[in-house]
């Protein structure tokens, strides 16, 4: 038995737990802590947004500590747990979705993995669900036993992105699918709804509304002072994009550049400066004090990012 839940202490802001409890000779894995017996326990106490992590021994009453680590999970869980989700793919594979759910007519689905689990993304969208947008975190690599570098990306198998999204497309006929992606996950994005047309596309017919993308990098590797080239699947897009690009990254210059290759290939693109911010601003190793308060408001910037998807019905075919 394998249990997943995202616990939100109070006062802890936007600040999240993610435990795993195995009922196996191992134990307890608790992510972070690098604790993976029943005679270690790590308790986490949020004070001032600022997590203090605590060992203590427990081999002398770890029943006792296993429920009581139980009972405060099933006490926090129920405003930030994520249902699960899995699809079986044409090569086999099973892609695994959290869920927050919500009832509004937005399904963002925001395409992970490369970073493992990003807690400030999960708090986002738990932002989002709470707005009404039911968002949707999916991890690709592991599925694909994928090596966590940004050259995963692209060995994601086309028939099974293609296929992904019109499960998605005939599961939620009354929805507005939008994919959400940052970093090298953007090409995936493209991918994804460039393999969906070819294998499944009809004229009019559309698998998402669109795509929002938070300081995507759809060059390929570039040498000191090159000019950028970008990823051949940027010439396959034809979708409704809005970029939110920050304004401290080399991305930020070409922006320009980047809007008009994909408009040339068809797709139509609103995009958004973020002043003072970097690429991965809320997952840095270097984060500074300007990147942590824009992390507390990543569902909140992410939400203002959809509202092109949001105001504009489905006729009006553009964000």
């Amino acid at each position: 038995m394998r249990v997943l839940m995202t616990a939100g202490l109070p006062g802890a802001g936007n600040v999240r737990m993610a435990w795993v409890i195995r009922n196996s000779p191992v134990g307890m894995d608790i992510p972070g802590c690098g604790v993976r017996r029943w005679d270690t326990f790590c308790a986490g106490l949020f004070k001032g947004g600022t997590l203090v992590a605590a060992i203590r021994n427990t081999s002398s009453s770890r029943t006792d500590w296993r429920r009581l680590v139980l009972a405060g999970l099933f006490l926090c869980a129920p405003a930030f747990a994520a249902e699960e989700t899995a699809l079986r793919l044409p090569s086999g594979a099973e892609l695994v979705s959290q869920c927050y759910p919500a009832a509004g007519n937005i399904l963002a689905v925001w395409l992970t993995g490369q970073q493992g689990r990003v807690e400030e993304e999960h708090a986002a969208a738990a932002d989002l669900a709470a707005h009404g947008v039911e968002t949707w975190m999916t991890d690709f690599f592991a599925p694909y036993f994928l090596p966590l570098l940004p050259s995963g990306w692209g060995q994601v198998p086309e028939a099974d992105l293609a296929a992904w999204l019109e499960a998605l497309r005939r599961d939620h006929p009354g929805r507005r699918i939008v994919l959400v992606a940052t970093g090298r996950g953007a090409s995936l994005a493209l991918r994804a709804d460039a393999a969906w047309r070819e294998r499944f596309g009809r004229p009019g017919g559309d698998a998402v509304a669109g795509a929002l993308l938070l300081f995507p990098l759809l060059y390929q590797e570039l040498a000191p002072g090159a000019e950028p080239e970008y990823d051949p699947v940027v010439g396959r897009g034809r979708l409704n994009l809005v970029i939110l690009q920050p304004k401290s990254s080399a991305g930020y210059w070409w922006r320009d550049r980047l809007r008009r290759v994909l408009e040339a290939a068809g797709s139509r693109v609103e995009m958004s400066v973020l002043p003072g911010l970097r690429d991965g601003f809320y997952r840095r190793g270097d984060i500074n004090a300007q990147e942590i308060a824009a992390a507390r408001r990543l569902g909140e910037m992410l939400l203002e990012g959809l509202k092109p998807f949001i105001d504009n019905s489905p006729s009006k075919g553009q964000p």
